[in-house]
């Protein structure tokens, strides 16, 4: 893969919201934010936490660091404080490089995902109480669509195309991306990658 990362940078919205973008667009709706983090080890990784169990919500679901946004604060803000707060990561060691649109997750948050650099010599801390695990999987792997596996739901009175993303690390820990974050990166495929397929 031949400088991914330009690719994924003219292919992402600017990182400041100039319009209506992230705003609610339907009654009880939220807003809410993600940081897809990559870093470069001996190549691109994508940074992922696994929630614990014991979470109320989403147990056990493997993620990005994310969550609600404040009131008052920006979805961009809300990202800093997001992965600062699950994985220890300060503003200064983030670089964002853009955000995919914002999008109405199955639940009822408006959600805007940004795309960010983690400086490689960053030492990350993840809080407990929100991260089981927090792991790498190579953007290359993300980024081939042989590794994409395709599932259709119905929800909302159609169907949809999901795709999963199986991963089995060099140790033998098998990872399944799936929903929401399987979505994400699917995205970031769909406008980078995918005329190469």
């Amino acid at each position: 893969m031949t400088d991914p990362i330009e690719k994924i940078r003219s292919a992402l919205l600017p990182v400041e919201i100039t319009g209506d973008d992230d705003a609610i667009k339907r009654e009880g709706q939220r807003r809410a934010t993600v940081l897809m983090p990559l870093v470069k080890r001996d190549e691109w990784q994508v940074i992922l936490t696994q929630r614990p169990e014991t979470m109320p919500s989403h147990p056990g679901q493997i993620s990005f660091p994310g969550g609600k946004i404040e009131i008052g604060e920006s979805a961009r803000a809300a990202a800093y404080r997001e992965t600062w707060e699950e994985i220890g990561l300060v503003e200064d060691q983030i670089s964002l490089i853009g955000r995919l649109p914002s999008f109405n997750a199955v639940t009822e948050y408006r959600v805007t995902p940004y795309v960010g650099i983690i400086d490689p010599q960053a030492r990350m801390k993840p809080d407990p109480r929100e991260v089981a695990d927090l792991f790498e999987i190579p953007l290359a792997f993300l980024m081939n669509p042989n590794n994409h596996v395709p599932r259709d739901v119905f929800f909302d009175g159609r169907e949809h195309r999901l795709y999963d993303m199986p991963y089995d690390e060099p140790n033998g820990v098998h990872r399944n991306l799936w929903g929401m974050t399987a979505m994400m990166i699917y995205r970031v495929y769909q406008r980078s990658f995918s005329h190469e397929a």
